[in-house]
């Protein structure tokens, strides 16, 4: 019982000494504290500069209202016979893909954690 509290309490001693006896990570290639902002500054403005191009997404056309391009789509409202054209900003297209995709990654996860009985506590 001596014997393991002493071999414990030397392995606590010396792993800070073995830290201490490796070479640093800091080099020259290495940036320091006040230089990783501006690296992550540059970074998020490249990000910024290039946004992903649009995409029309399926059954939409694009239309010229005033000085705004929307994007139309015509569809049958339940109850009627005739048809809508309901139309978006590019924005807002974007908007509704984010969401879709936000919400279809939080449907597979759901399918994924109850895949089988014994992971939903069901009995």
């Amino acid at each position: 019982m001596r014997g393991t509290m002493l071999t414990v309490l030397l392995a606590f001693l010396a792993i800070p000494i073995l830290a201490e006896a490796e070479p640093s990570a800091i080099g020259n290639e290495t940036p320091t504290a006040e230089q990783a902002p501006d690296k992550a500054k540059s970074e998020a403005v490249d990000e910024a500069e290039a946004p992903e191009p649009f995409k029309v997404p399926a059954g939409y056309h694009a239309k010229k209202r005033g000085k705004k391009m929307v994007y139309c789509k015509k569809a049958m409202e339940s109850g009627t016979r005739f048809s809508q054209e309901k139309c978006y900003s590019e924005e807002q297209l974007r908007a509704m893909e984010s969401s879709r995709e936000e919400e279809q990654a939080s449907f597979d996860q759901t399918r994924k954690v109850c895949a089988n009985v014994e992971s939903c506590g069901s009995n």
